[in-house]
């Protein structure tokens, strides 16, 4: 028995909590780039905060998704996004859990959450990319149905963070 619940956002999350796990997701990221050898301004977490706020609705339906695992006292443990890129293909973004929750499957539940809702919306594909040293969803895809390209494909990161180009892994799986 699973020690967590998936939940589906109709609206945004109370901003103070959604802010919680995704700092989290965020230091984990510039932990990693710094580790890759980038120098990371100091303020990037809370702007990509912001960036993320202002294009929010962008992971609401009929857009896209936001999901959230929580553990039985309620408190956030993962988030996963998606939004569509077009009519048939959406992004995964964002899929995080806390180091307490890794190996609980969470991740593998968030990412199922949203291979639902893409089906749900009309979307044939999911594609999503990491960098190289996120050993876990590199491994974690595969299990789960992606299969990694050989070439790049135009994520959200790709066309926003053109330096990040030769770290990034693409993976895409048809619904």
């Amino acid at each position: 028995m699973r020690d967590f619940s998936i939940e589906m956002c109709d609206d945004l999350p109370d901003h103070e909590e959604l802010n919680g796990i995704l700092s989290q997701y965020y230091a984990l990221i510039v932990q990693r780039m710094t580790a890759m050898g980038f120098e990371i301004d100091p303020a990037a977490p809370k702007s990509a905060l912001a960036e993320f706020w202002a294009r929010s609705d962008d992971y609401l339906a009929p857009n896209g998704c936001l999901v959230l695992a929580k553990d039985r006292t309620g408190q956030i443990i993962g988030c996963g996004m998606m939004k569509r890129l077009d009519q048939e293909t959406g992004e995964l973004k964002r899929v995080f859990v806390t180091e307490t929750a890794r190996g609980t499957g969470a991740g593998r539940a968030l990412i199922r959450a949203r291979e639902d809702a893409a089906r749900s919306l009309g979307l044939k594909r999911l594609v999503a990319d990491t960098l190289t040293p996120n050993i876990e969803m590199r491994n974690l895809y595969p299990k789960l149905g992606f299969l990694e390209l050989s070439e790049p494909i135009e994520t959200t990161t790709y066309l926003d963070q053109p330096m990040l180009r030769p770290h990034l892994h693409y993976f895409a799986k048809t619904l």
